[in-house]
């Protein structure tokens, strides 16, 4: 084992950003992915890192795999030397105007592909280089964790564990069914859509797991045969009489045409929503999160949420932009 003042000649900080994303994803198949590794590149990483430690990190007799006592305390300390060293690089090259040499979100899908361009619009002069990034929650995590993004947009339910973050709510909003134009049944929740193949978002996202929880308080069973990652496969599947589906307005909005192909509805029965909330790590960014909330809403509140009216009056009261 090591001397407890050294360590090894050959250590890498890459290995523990490695090893943070493995541990987040519970898998090293996953962690490969979101690193844009091999799989046996991870495992040899993380393999060396054990040897340098002197202890396994991970019970690989489960699965997914999870961290041993050892691993947890890794854990806690790899990721606030992340965090340490992602501070001092934003200290260091922070210009005397307060501009960031850069800055990285990542948000949910429809979040990027709506907040994004509108938010750099705005607000481009806040970091020289901008980085946009969307995915399922797990790759998500795995970016903010490891400090590979800065600030972070997920659903609030996603967040009740992590500490050390300033977390500022940015809206609610309705989940919506939405069926093909001419859908002949009933547009509600209900057993007679028992017949008609439900297409599902991936569990991977808090979106699908959020409409699989409801639909199970409902108890409400409905096969499905295919799950996409995409809104707009959803949407396309939809469109071509495929199927049915349970979205929120704001992801239709990305999509223009969606609300000319297909019939949008309200749950009534049953009716639930997403609370959406920004996530910053508390001391790294100057006021940078805070422009950026207050950006965030104020595109909501002039842009997204009149045009989604105008589509849908319906809708009317169902958006709450959030407040501090």
């Amino acid at each position: 084992m090591l001397n407890k003042s050294q360590l090894p000649s050959s250590f890498e900080f890459r290995a523990l950003q490695v090893f943070v994303v493995t541990a987040e994803q519970g898998s090293m198949t996953q962690a490969a992915k979101v690193l844009g590794l091999t799989q046996s590149g991870v495992s040899q990483i993380i393999a060396a890192l054990e040897e340098a430690v002197g202890r396994q990190l991970f019970d690989r007799s489960i699965r997914p795999i999870v961290l041993t006592k050892v691993g947890q305390v890794l854990l806690r300390q790899s990721q606030k030397i992340l965090g340490d060293l992602n501070s001092a690089f934003v200290e260091a090259t922070e210009s005397e105007s307060g501009e960031l040499a850069s800055l990285s979100i990542a948000m949910p899908e429809s979040l990027a592909n709506v907040l994004g361009p509108r938010l750099y619009r705005r607000k481009g002069d806040l970091a020289r280089n901008w980085r946009i990034s969307n995915g399922l929650m797990p790759d998500q995590r795995a970016k903010f964790n490891t400090h590979a993004a800065d600030i972070m947009i997920t659903e609030e339910s996603n967040t009740s564990d992590m500490l050390d973050v300033d977390r500022y709510n940015l809206f609610t909003e309705p989940y919506v069914l939405i069926f093909p134009k001419q859908f002949q049944l009933a547009p509600e929740l209900g057993p007679h859509l028992a017949d008609i193949p439900f297409i599902r978002f991936s569990l991977r996202s808090s979106m699908g797991r959020q409409t699989e929880a409801q639909l199970n308080r409902l108890q409400l069973k409905y096969a499905s045969d295919i799950e996409f990652d995409s809104i707009v496969g959803h949407a396309s599947a939809v469109s071509y009489g495929l199927g049915w589906w349970i979205t929120t307005p704001l992801c239709l909005f990305q999509m223009p045409w969606a609300f000319e192909q297909l019939s949008v509805h309200p749950i009534l029965r049953g009716k639930f929503g997403r609370r959406m909330t920004l996530l910053a790590r508390q001391q790294t960014l100057g006021s940078a999160p805070r422009v950026i909330v207050d950006e965030c809403r104020a595109i909501l509140e002039e842009e997204v949420f009149p045009a989604l009216l105008t589509e849908l009056p319906w809708l009317e009261g169902s958006f709450k932009v959030g407040e501090d």
